[in-house]
């Protein structure tokens, strides 16, 4: 596949990152309800309207430079955030309501571009992807001030002397390249190799990727939640892979608020790099293309870049070391080195990564027992919230449906279902494993049931642990996924709470559906539960957003 040319732009260093990025192989049929019809941008808007898509690790410098630039230009620039895989499947179905796309890195521009459709692509800064944990977490351990490799990460996570946070590799660019990373360094690959197909199904990086994987405790679909999700509960998130810019962001606001900082390590034989590619998609559109190149054109000049800078990208023309870097921004305190020389990988062409996040799922990351509970009341019928969730459903259990979002099941799974109303509704329905058919199951259960009476979801969330009870003692990561419409009655939930305190880490991911669904009720389920409350207002983006937390 022929790309877009890079010169000019983070030479030396970045030049070995994107050396290998060749053609993308015919991927598998984009699923009928790819996201093709995001809600409306200025794509279709004339005048001096101009729209982004992006990924959260963009919302900052989108706010803080390319806004206010577009303002003082007199256009009217908007913003939308979506996951990698989102962007990647947007773009490889050719009907991208936008202007523009940012992605993380150039792994998940690869994934989508399989047409080459989007033009004047370069990457606008980059980001090495860190192992980072709270400095005292890190003392302990040994790792301030030395080379610290994967090994020795490793030893540290499987010994129990810290525990591992990272987003989900098959759905986030963070733990993507992170994960391309290990991969690479297992396979024993030297600068300017990258991992084939024939690395990749060796045994020996086979068995040392899931023992590394076997120790992450916690996973997310979005590096900005896993960050947030990391501060609120320190004492749970001790150490996790992600950007050195967010680590640079999490620790400005832990100062103002006199806190503890994250301390950055940069491991010696294995660190990615997260490009932040931006290109335009062509609409025949003459003043869109002029506005998208002024822009593209701004965030490389010396102000731009000092902007960015200022914000904890490595940005320039330089390559990755920043020479007189702002301290306050670029703090050795914290561990970040703007003159250490980095390595970065070689990334793979899209079949060997494609090939890799399939057997992520499938194959290398620590099972989950994962438990549902979706409202299944009356109001589900009247306001289609239960169409929309048998539509996600499928997307989510039945296996064919799930390849091209990356959301497999494991062998080693357990996955339940459970429907609510006033009481528990119907199930548990529960498969062990992910063979299709019984998976598949699953997803004909909620099809085939009618939605009825009122609504208590903490019924179904007591259920939930008593199943986790029968499970007492096993290794798989355990998390509960509940979907409302409503205001729950709240019978039940002070017994829910104090048997959630007893049963250790359940995250509560949370899905709000509806005008009328009580986000205060989910939120407080997240607070008492580590967990989360997803974001999403489209249902079935929703379910594959929670699913993403597995």
């Amino acid at each position: 596949m022929r790309k877009p040319p890079l010169a000019g732009l983070l030479l030396g260093s970045l030049a070995l990152l994107t050396a290998c990025l060749g053609s993308a192989p015919p991927t598998a049929p984009l699923p009928a309800n790819a996201p093709t019809a995001i809600p409306p941008a200025a794509a279709t808007a004339g005048g001096d309207a101009f729209s982004i898509i992006a990924g959260s690790e963009q919302k900052s410098i989108l706010d803080t430079v390319v806004v206010p630039w577009c303002q003082k230009q007199g256009y009217t620039c908007t913003y939308t955030l979506k996951g990698s895989v989102d962007q990647a499947l947007l773009l490889q179905s050719g009907a991208v309501p936008y202007d523009a796309m940012w992605f993380a890195s150039t792994v998940f521009w690869q994934l989508g571009d399989t047409q080459s459709r989007l033009k004047y692509v370069k990457p606008m800064f980059s980001s090495p992807v860190v192992f980072a944990g709270w400095k005292s977490v890190m003392q302990r351990l040994g790792f301030v001030g030395r080379e610290v490799k994967v090994a020795d990460i490793l030893q540290a996570a499987e010994s129990g002397q810290t525990h591992i946070w990272m987003t989900n590799p098959s759905q986030s660019n963070s733990g993507a390249t992170a994960y391309l990373a290990f991969l690479n360094r297992f396979a024993g690959n030297g600068p300017g190799q990258a991992l084939t197909l024939d690395q990749l199904n060796s045994s020996p990086v086979q068995d040392q990727i899931t023992r590394l994987m076997g120790t992450v405790e916690r996973t997310s679909p979005s590096s900005g939640d896993l960050m947030r999700s990391c501060v609120a509960q320190p004492d749970r998130c001790q150490a996790l892979f992600t950007y050195e810019a967010l680590v640079i962001e999490t620790n400005q606001q832990q100062a103002q608020a006199g806190k503890e900082p994250l301390y950055a390590v940069y491991p010696s034989d294995g660190t990615s790099i997260a490009d932040s590619p931006l290109g335009f998609v062509p609409h025949d559109n003459a003043q869109k293309e002029q506005i998208f190149q002024q822009l593209q054109a701004y965030l490389l000049s010396d102000t731009g870049v000092q902007q960015i800078r200022a914000l904890g990208r490595r940005a320039g023309t330089i390559g990755l070391t920043i020479p007189n870097a702002d301290k306050a921004v670029f703090n050795p305190d914290w561990g970040i080195d703007a003159t250490r020389v980095i390595q970065p990988i070689t990334y793979p062409d899209a079949n060997v990564i494609r090939t890799a996040l399939t057997l992520y799922q499938t194959s290398f990351r620590r099972p989950v027992h994962a438990i549902y509970c979706l409202d299944g009341s009356g109001s589900m019928g009247d306001n289609d919230g239960w169409n929309e969730l048998v539509q996600g459903s499928e997307i989510i259990f039945d296996q064919t449906k799930a390849a091209p979002y990356y959301l497999q099941g494991h062998p080693g799974d357990l996955t339940s279902v459970l429907i609510f109303n006033s009481d528990v509704a119907a199930g548990p329905w529960t498969v062990t494993g992910n063979n299709a058919g019984q998976m598949r199951t699953l997803y004909e259960n909620i099809k085939n049931h009618a939605p009825d009476d009122g609504t208590n979801l903490y019924t179904c969330l007591n259920r939930a642990l008593d199943l986790f009870a029968q499970s007492k003692g096993e290794t798989r990561k355990r998390l509960i996924i509940v979907m409302t419409d409503g205001q729950s009655d709240t019978d039940g939930s002070d017994t829910f709470k104090q048997r959630l305190a007893a049963a250790g880490n359940i995250p509560v991911i949370s899905i709000a559906f509806g005008s009328d669904a009580d986000k205060s009720q989910l939120q407080d389920l997240a607070d008492v539960s580590g967990g989360i409350v997803v974001g999403q207002t489209d249902l079935v983006a929703a379910l594959r957003e929670a699913t993403g937390y597995k």
